[in-house]
């Protein structure tokens, strides 16, 4: 694909020969097999584990210098969603893990040799959204609470937590601690209709102990500070660079549905209407799956547009302006909706045996369900700022807009 031969993403890693969009093509056919059992279990088999180690998957976010690949967005896009047509579940938390390293990345290189020396291939996991409480010690900080929805907590050695602070010009501030996973208690709650593999679980922490160095700054990420640090790595812009690849996940998993279901009516299946003997041949499932085929394209359209042009400002070192992010996160948030709709359309043409308990499609349809109602690829509020910078109407001064 052509991200492969402009973004450092296309390089083979380490791990394996193949880069890394190939690598998660290869590997779709195992985590299809892997796919019921990672749901069952609530978490990725050690086989779909061990594989997605082994093709070098996790370390598409580690910076170059420590043995990752130092992908752009646009990769990690198409990385996700080729192993969403295996399993939604190892899409997402590559997609987590992708994030959760572009993050780290911005640590100094002591604390980034502490993550990455003796396993390029381990990965963070965590959320940005502040929860518990924060107490400031001489060297940094105390946390403890719970911090819930957590996905990839179970195979990732480290996990970042979000809080609040108060600066010194008194405003509040949002930012993260990266602490080891095993310094944190995990509650089992995550019981959901979809992504059951992601094992989205609740962290717990007992005044667990964050050094200044093991914090970042959303503002201060958001402003470019960091990148003082590495400044010849492409610059991360939070959220955006974060959640894409989350997009393609629900892009690959209404791809696959595509595929699945035109693939059984062009196999022959026979139409329960008295009007034609097979279904391929009613007008009224031709116009649906068009209908679905074009909004799947859309979607990928969209996400690759906004991919490649923050990819772009990346290598140039810069943050696009409001009315470009607004437009970004518009069009993820747009490709996330167009997938859900391809989903169901096609779910009226496959018909009522598709939501059998273990039919693919059933899968299918809870996953986009469930992981389309993320709160960072709302419709609503994507639109709502997008509207509101294209008119030049106020929005508040926040590092995640």
């Amino acid at each position: 694909m052509g991200s492969e031969l402009s973004d450092p993403g296309g390089r083979s890693g380490a791990s394996g020969d193949l880069p890394p969009v190939a690598a998660a093509r290869a590997l779709v056919p195992l985590l299809a097999e892997q796919a019921a059992r990672t749901e069952q279990g609530r978490r990725l088999t050690d086989i779909g584990l061990t594989a997605l180690r082994g093709a070098g998957l996790f370390r598409l976010g580690t910076p170059v210098a420590d043995g990752g690949h130092g992908a752009g967005a646009r990769t990690a896009v198409d990385v996700c969603e080729e192993l969403a047509r295996g399993c939604a579940a190892s899409s997402w938390i590559v997609g987590i893990a992708y994030g959760g390293n572009l993050f780290a990345s911005q640590l100094a290189d002591s604390e980034r040799a502490a993550l990455w020396k003796d396993d390029p291939d381990g990965f963070v996991c965590g959320t940005a959204n502040p929860s518990g409480t924060a107490r400031r010690t001489a060297d940094g900080w105390v946390l403890s609470g719970s911090w819930p929805w957590i996905s990839g907590i179970h195979h990732a050695p480290w996990t970042l937590l979000g809080f609040t602070w108060t600066n010194d010009g008194g405003e509040t501030e949002r930012g993260m601690g990266l602490v080891p996973t095993s310094d944190l208690t995990v509650d089992d709650v995550w019981y959901a209709a979809g992504m059951r593999g992601t094992g989205s679980d609740t962290a717990v922490a007992d005044d667990v102990f964050v050094p200044d160095a093991r914090t970042i700054s959303l503002t201060a990420m958001a402003n470019g500070t960091y990148r003082d640090r590495h400044p010849d790595e492409p610059r991360i812009t939070f959220h955006l660079s974060i959640n894409l690849p989350l997009v393609a996940t629900a892009v690959g998993i209404a791809a696959e549905a595509l595929h699945q279901v035109v693939g059984a009516v062009v196999g022959g299946r026979r139409a329960a209407s008295p009007l034609y003997r097979l279904v391929a041949e009613a007008p009224a499932h031709q116009l649906n799956v068009a209908d679905a085929a074009l909004l799947v394209d859309t979607a990928r359209l969209h996400l690759a547009r906004a991919a490649d042009e923050l990819d772009a400002q990346a290598r140039d070192g810069r943050r696009p302006g409001l009315r470009e992010r607004a437009r970004m996160r518009m069009d993820a948030a747009h490709a996330v909706r167009c997938a859900r709709e391809a989903v169901s359309l096609l779910l009226d043409t496959a018909g009522a045996g598709s939501f059998a308990d273990g039919a693919v499609l059933q899968r299918a349809w809870r996953d986009i369900e469930t992981a389309s109602r993320h709160a960072a690829l709302s419709v609503q509020t994507s639109k709502e700022i997008y509207g509101r910078a294209l008119l030049g109407a106020p929005l508040p001064a926040s590092p995640v807009i």
